[in-house]
């Protein structure tokens, strides 16, 4: 039987190979040719005409591998329609067989990337030089789930070298993608660190010299002398200045978590008691909407602590009249989830995805480091959670996520 099977393949591989040879001797070298050869696997054009043909003996083994590759493998015809739709398809992107067989590829495909010409530009590529390899994009799956993929697909022909559609292979690399750019995010946010950590401790030193002779020459001058509201304006923005650098500081420094059980309800409240006098004073109501008998929970008491108070803070300022801040816990999926919500003026669309990076700030210049909230997604991250903000014109909420650790 292998020595069939290792015949057959032979027999397929020079078809082929002839095939291409006539038809894209011109535009592709020798090693081009060949590398595309290889890379098919040749079983995957004869598979796909014994399927349809309804062969079988040693001709099953390779169908079966086909069927159950782990990686999506898609058959379309010269129309574009699914004819070959494997169990790695159905798992990565959650259609049967039967509900996509003799539909458009284009149904994999995201509205915006369909909108762009996508579904055009890669049959164009595909007839003009017969081949895609590693082709990375987006693709849609049964849920509305976007994965990122990496695509090669290859035209295949009948024994008359006449073009009857071609395969594609898909893999799921959204994984990988995305630990690669948490990677980057380290490696940058490092750089960020020493490069702002230096300026910083150059700053402080004549910094404080200033503050410091400000302050003192402030001792023996009354409200109405001369100089006096020159000397406090020195005064105010050197501590303005110094509260910048901490912030920069403690975003730029590494740190080892200290975790603690902590009962989370209470904790938020304290925190919500510490900036009474911010809220009073503009009139803002503050509600606390707890689910009670909620598990402790290890976190670090002082980083998180400076997470919640940043974002509390955060919500005040973005109230201009009479308004709300709400503070709200949950337990879902075993996880402990907190909202953050407040009536201010709310976040631009076009800031969302922005909002979490370094040094992006929405307050105006001299109002902020811009980073508040890239240290409150850090602190979350190393706890092993997620924190996402959810926006429109005059509502904004900042959801954390949180695993509970035993």
């Amino acid at each position: 039987m292998e020595h069939r099977v290792t015949s057959e393949y032979d027999k397929q591989k020079e078809i082929l190979s002839g095939m291409y040879r006539k038809r894209f001797g011109d535009k592709l070298s020798e090693s081009d040719i060949e590398y595309i050869i290889e890379s098919m696997g040749m079983c995957l054009s004869e598979m796909i005409k014994l399927m349809r043909e309804g062969k079988s003996a040693h001709e099953k083994f390779f169908s079966d591998i086909i069927l159950n590759s782990v990686d999506a493998i898609l058959g379309f015809n010269d129309k574009s329609e699914i004819f070959l739709w494997n169990k790695g398809a159905e798992r990565m992107f959650g259609w049967t067989k039967e509900e996509v067989i003799g539909k458009d590829f284009a149904l994999l495909i995201p509205p915006e990337l369909l909108a762009k010409g996508e579904k055009e530009k890669m049959l164009d590529q595909i007839h003009e030089q017969g081949f895609i390899v590693n082709y990375e994009t987006d693709r849609l799956t049964k849920t509305g789930e976007i994965k990122h993929v990496s695509i090669s697909r290859y035209v295949i022909f009948d024994e008359k070298s006449e073009l009857i559609g071609n395969v594609g292979i898909v893999r799921d690399i959204t994984h990988e993608r995305k630990l690669e750019k948490e990677l980057r995010e380290r490696e940058n946010l490092a750089l960020i660190g020493e490069v702002v950590s230096s300026i910083a401790h150059n700053l402080s030193n004549p910094l404080n010299i200033i503050s410091g002779n400000a302050d003192y020459l402030l001792i023996d001058k009354k409200k109405e002398d001369e100089g006096f509201e020159e000397l406090k304006v020195i005064v105010d923005e050197a501590t303005r200045i110094t509260k910048s650098i901490r912030q920069i500081l403690n975003f730029a420094r590494p740190f080892t978590l200290m975790r603690e059980k902590v009962d989370i309800n209470q904790f938020l409240n304290d925190i919500t008691d510490n900036v009474k006098y911010l809220y009073t004073a503009k009139k803002i109501q503050v509600k606390k909407n707890f689910t009670k008998d909620i598990p402790d929970i290890k976190i670090d008491k002082e980083l998180f602590h400076d997470v919640v108070l940043n974002l509390v803070s955060n919500s005040i300022q973005a109230i201009t009249k009479e308004g709300f801040v709400e503070l709200k816990t949950q337990v879902k999926n075993n996880k402990l989830i907190i909202y953050i919500t407040d009536n201010g003026t709310g976040i631009p669309e076009a800031d969302i995805e922005k909002i979490f990076k370094p040094f992006f700030s929405t307050k105006g210049y001299g109002k902020g480091t811009g980073l508040g909230l890239s240290f409150a997604e850090r602190v979350i991250k190393e706890h092993g959670g997620q924190i996402e903000v959810k926006s429109s014109m005059g509502l904004t909420t900042f959801i954390i996520s949180l695993p509970f650790l035993i």
